[in-house]
């Protein structure tokens, strides 16, 4: 029981998927080659994926049915507030060590970021960019990519053909896993008339979607490997597709939040491990 209790915390919380945004960071460096960024850094990363996801689930009132992770944030509505907090905390910690082209560009981020969860859009009924379904997985998509890829490396001098490889990669992986929660969200968008991909293609055109983006990120790996060579790169990637692949697989049989929130999610943080382990041995 206290197992169960400590794993929905750390899911539910976004303690686990703010985790999973200072690994994709932390990828990027491996990816190019470049010394690891300041702890001050990986401390904003975290603290703006908490507040941000935290801020969501303080507004959010509607789910899947059964929605374990909806009725936890509705009996921990405070617990929310401190998180969210603690990551407002965390990025004022970490001003200190930013430059001033750094605020102009987080200014931006932060601003779309709030945008995409709070009603504050000054016309029209939709007041929220996630009330624009197509917009919606572009703009959360990009934002993933802006915050683990450009983010990291700003500072430092790289192989421009390379970055472009990598921002176009993830770009295309985070989008897959965007696609499946809106997949897995189709009913509620549909209710509220917000027109998703699924809502717009159905569930098993959007599937199909899935699986050619996801091709689309294998054939980018190879052709970077192709031009850049790093066999161990290679393989971190087609392992990590095959384990989405495999994981897009479960959740057809089931709407579990365990299943998207530490599996689908969590995919972001294997392909991290598998760069670690694999990617450097080569």
């Amino acid at each position: 029981m206290f197992l169960k209790k400590l794993v929905e915390f750390i899911l539910f919380s976004s303690i686990f998927i703010a985790g999973c945004a200072v690994a994709l960071c932390i990828e990027t460096n491996l990816l190019l080659h470049l010394p690891l960024n300041i702890i001050s850094f990986y401390c904003f990363v975290f603290g703006a994926t908490l507040a941000q996801y935290n801020l969501h689930y303080l507004v959010k009132t509607s789910a899947v049915k059964n929605s374990r992770r909806l009725a936890w944030s509705l009996k921990n509505k405070n617990l929310h507030k401190i998180l969210f907090a603690i990551g407002i905390g965390l990025i004022f910690f970490s001003f200190l060590s930013f430059r001033l082209h750094h605020f102009i560009i987080l200014g931006i981020l932060g601003v779309i970021a709030f945008l995409y969860s709070l009603p504050i859009i000054p016309f029209g009924k939709k007041r929220r960019i996630k009330d624009y379904g197509f917009v919606k997985i572009l703009t959360l998509a990009l934002l993933w990519t802006l915050v683990t890829v450009w983010f990291p490396v700003v500072n430092y001098s790289f192989e421009r053909n390379i970055f472009v490889f990598v921002f176009f990669k993830r770009f295309v992986f985070m989008f897959v896993l965007c696609l499946l929660f809106d997949i897995r969200d189709i009913e509620v968008d549909r209710k509220e008339n917000i027109k998703t991909i699924p809502v717009i293609l159905g569930k098993k055109r959007s599937y199909y979607l899935a699986y050619i983006t996801l091709a689309v990120f294998v054939f980018l790996s190879i052709i970077q490997f192709y031009f850049f060579g790093n066999e161990g790169v290679l393989i971190a990637m087609l392992i990590s597709a095959l384990l989405t692949f495999f994981t897009i697989e479960i959740t057809k049989k089931t709407n579990s939040d365990f299943i998207y929130l530490a599996g689908i999610d969590g995919m972001m943080l294997l392909q991290a491990v598998l760069v670690y382990l694999i990617g450097l041995k080569f």
